[in-house]
C-alpha cells in the first residue's frame, strides 16, 4: 500500500486492478475493489484505523474491479452501462474463478453475491464528503462505461484501465478512438498523481506514450486489413509482447491478449 497523498492510498501489487481509497473527515471513499477475497483481507487490514468506509465508486465493470465488492456492505457507484455490462457475471462464474486463481480464498467466500451499483450516473457525478469532492467522469475507452475519479483536493486521478502504466494494455472491448480522447480529458485534469488501473502509479507524462501504443495498435490492425489479411492471420503475425510485460499474476495470458486484441479492433477497423 502507497501513501501518495495526505488522504489518499493505493494498492498496486495485487493481482489485478489498483484498488485505492480516499480518507476523509466523514468517512473513506474506496475505488474499486481487490478481486481476489485473500487480497480483501490484506486491502482491509490495510484501511484499519483509518476510518469508516462510506462509499466504494467502481471505474468499470470487470471483474477485476468488481468482484471484491461484495465484502464492503456500502453503496456503490459506477456509470449506468454497468447494468447491462455486468449481465454477464454470475455468483457461480465468480466462485469458479477464485478456485483457480485463490484457491485460499474460496473459504471466505460464504454468502457470496456481486454486489452491484446501487447509484449510477451517465456523464458526471459529484459526490461531497467531508471536506472533499469527488468527480466521477465518464470516459469510454478501455470499456464503454469507463470512468475516472477525480479528486481536486488532493490532485489525484484513478483513471480505471483507460491507463495501464508500462504494463501491456488489454483492447479486447476497447473504442479506441474515444480512448485517445478520453486520455486528452485526463491530460486536461489538474493532478500531480495518476492512479492508473494496472502498473505502478504514474504522472501526466505517461498519457503520451499510453496514446502512442493505442495509436501503433491500430496502425497495426489497420496495415493487416489493408493487406487483406484475415483476422486469424492478423492474429498470427501481430503482437506486442516485446513492448511492456504483462501484469501481475497473468503472465501466461500475454498471448492470448494479443489475439483479444487484434480480434477487437479487425472488427471495428473492417467494418
Amino acid at each position: 500500500m502507497q501513501q501518495l497523498s495526505a488522504n489518499v492510498y493505493a494498492e498496486t501489487g495485487f493481482r489485478g486492478c489498483n484498488p485505492g481509497f480516499v480518507t476523509t473527515k466523514e468517512g473513506i471513499v474506496m475505488i474499486d475493489s481487490p478481486q481476489n477475497p485473500s487480497d480483501v483481507m490484506k486491502f482491509k487490514e490495510q484501511m484499519k484505523g483509518k476510518g469508516e468506509i462510506r462509499y466504494l465508486i467502481n471505474t468499470e465493470p470487470h471483474v477485476d474491479h468488481v468482484a471484491g465488492n461484495f465484502f464492503f456492505p456500502v453503496t456503490v457507484i459506477a456509470h449506468d452501462g454497468f447494468k447491462e455490462a455486468l449481465s454477464s457475471l454470475t455468483t457461480d462464474g465468480i466462485k469458479e474463478w477464485v478456485k483457480t486463481g485463490d484457491p485460499d480464498g474460496v473459504s471466505l467466500m460464504e454468502g457470496y453475491f456481486l454486489r452491484r451499483p446501487s447509484i449510477t450516473f451517465t456523464v458526471r457525478l459529484f459526490l461531497y464528503l467531508g471536506d472533499h469532492a469527488f468527480e466521477v467522469i465518464h470516459l469510454p475507452g478501455h470499456t464503454a462505461s469507463e470512468s475516472a475519479v477525480y479528486v481536486p483536493e488532493e490532485r489525484v486521478v484513478f483513471t480505471g484501465d483507460n491507463i495501464f502504466h508500462k504494463v501491456q494494455t488489454f483492447l479486447h472491448e476497447a473504442y479506441p478512438e474515444e480512448w485517445l480522447q478520453s486520455l486528452k480529458r485526463i491530460e486536461e485534469l489538474d493532478v500531480d498523481v495518476i492512479i492508473p488501473g494496472h502498473g505502478e502509479v504514474c504522472d501526466k507524462s505517461y498519457i503520451k506514450e499510453q496514446a502512442s501504443f493505442i495509436e501503433e495498435w491500430m496502425e497495426a490492425v489497420k496495415d493487416a486489413v489493408k493487406q487483406g489479411l484475415t483476422k486469424e492471420e492478423a492474429q498470427e503475425r501481430i503482437s506486442f509482447l516485446d513492448r511492456y510485460p504483462m501484469d501481475i499474476g497473468i503472465e501466461a495470458l500475454g498471448p492470448e491478449v494479443q489475439r483479444w486484441n487484434v480480434a477487437r479492433l479487425y472488427d471495428l477497423l473492417a467494418s
